[in-house]
C-alpha cells in the first residue's frame, strides 16, 4: 500500500495483524529485503516495512536529508496508522534510523532488533568513501552502489549456490533512484554517533550479526550488545552482511523467539 506522509509519498507494506513490528531496510535496498521476515511474522504480528524516503517506491527528497528526518517520517507514519507503540527493527542503515528514533521517541517502542549495524559515526576515511559514492552515483547511476555493495552482502559460497538471490538483489539495487541513494550516502556520512545512547536503551534488545560480515563485524556488534542493558547477541554462521536474506531460517528463528518474549 502507499500512504501520504506530510505531503511526501512514502511507500509502506503493511501485512498481518497483531502487535506492530516495524522493520527498516538498509542501503541500497528497500522493503523487499524483509520478505522472508514478513512471511514468518505476519501470521501473528502486524509487520510494517516502509521504503525510506528516496529509496524503493518512496519519493526522492528535494533537499538534504538526515537520519533524524528519516526518523521523523517513521514517527509520522506511526501517527497516521494509529500505531502508538511498536517493536522496532533496523538493518544496517535502518539501524542508524532506529538509533535516531530512540533518541527522539523511546516511549514509542517496545523492543529493538539491531541487525548487521553499528553505533559509531563515520570516521574521516569512511566519510570520504561515502562522498566518493555520492559522486559515483551521479556518474554511473544506481549501478555504482550495486557494484560496490553486492560483493559485501553475501558470502562467496552463497553467491555461488544461490544465483537467483544474486540476480534478485542486483535487480533491486539497480532499480533504486540514484539521487535518493546520494541523499542516503550523505545522511550516513554525517550521521551522529550513537555509542552514548546504548547504555540508555531500556527495552528488550536483540542484536544479530553475520559471522562473516565485513561491514558490521561480529566483534563490533558484540561490543555494541554488551553496552546495551540486557541485550542478547547472536552471530549467524554462513552469513555475511545481508543476514536476513542470506540465512533467513536462522534469522527468523531468533527474531520469532525474541518477539514471543516481549510483553509490552
Amino acid at each position: 500500500m502507499s500512504r501520504h506522509i506530510i505531503g511526501k509519498e512514502l511507500y509502506i507494506e503493511d501485512k498481518g495483524q497483531g502487535k506492530a513490528v516495524i522493520l527498516l531496510h538498509g542501503f541500497p535496498l528497500d522493503h523487499r529485503m524483509w520478505q522472508s521476515q514478513i512471511d514468518a511474522l505476519a501470521a501473528n504480528y502486524r509487520v510494517i516495512t516502509p521504503d525510506l524516503r528516496g529509496m524503493g517506491q518512496s519519493d526522492v527528497p528535494t533537499t538534504n536529508i538526515s537520519m533524524e528526518q528519516y526518523a521523523d517520517d517513521i514517527l509520522l507514519m506511526m501517527d497516521k496508522m494509529d500505531i502508538q507503540k511498536a517493536a522496532l527493527g533496523g538493518f544496517s542503515m535502518g539501524g542508524y534510523v532506529a538509533f535516531a528514533l530512540l533518541r527522539k521517541a523511546p516511549e514509542r517502542f517496545s523492543a529493538l532488533l539491531l541487525a548487521n549495524t553499528r553505533p559509531e559515526a563515520d570516521g574521516p576515511e569512511a566519510r570520504k568513501n561515502r562522498m566518493n559514492m555520492a559522486v559515483s552515483l551521479y556518474d554511473k547511476g544506481a549501478a555504482a552502489a550495486r557494484d560496490a555493495m553486492l560483493p559485501k552482502l553475501l558470502t562467496e559460497q552463497t553467491a555461488k549456490e544461490q544465483p537467483a538471490l544474486v540476480e534478485s538483489l542486483s535487480e533491486v539495487m539497480g532499480s533504486m533512484p540514484a539521487e535518493g541513494l546520494v541523499h542516503a550516502s550523505l545522511a550516513m556520512a554525517f550521521r551522529p554517533d550513537s555509542v552514548e545512547l546504548l547504555s540508555l536503551i531500556s527495552v528488550p534488545t536483540l542484536v544479530i550479526a553475520g559471522e562473516k560480515d565485513p561491514i558490521a563485524p561480529p566483534d563490533v556488534m558484540r561490543k555494541m550488545a554488551d553496552a546495551i542493558p540486557g541485550a542478547s547477541f547472536h552471530a549467524i554462521p554462513g552469513a555475511s552482511h545481508l543476514a536476513p536474506m542470506e540465512q533467513p531460517e536462522a534469522f527468523n528463528a531468533l527474531l520469532l523467539d525474541f518477539l514471543k518474549g516481549v510483553t509490552a
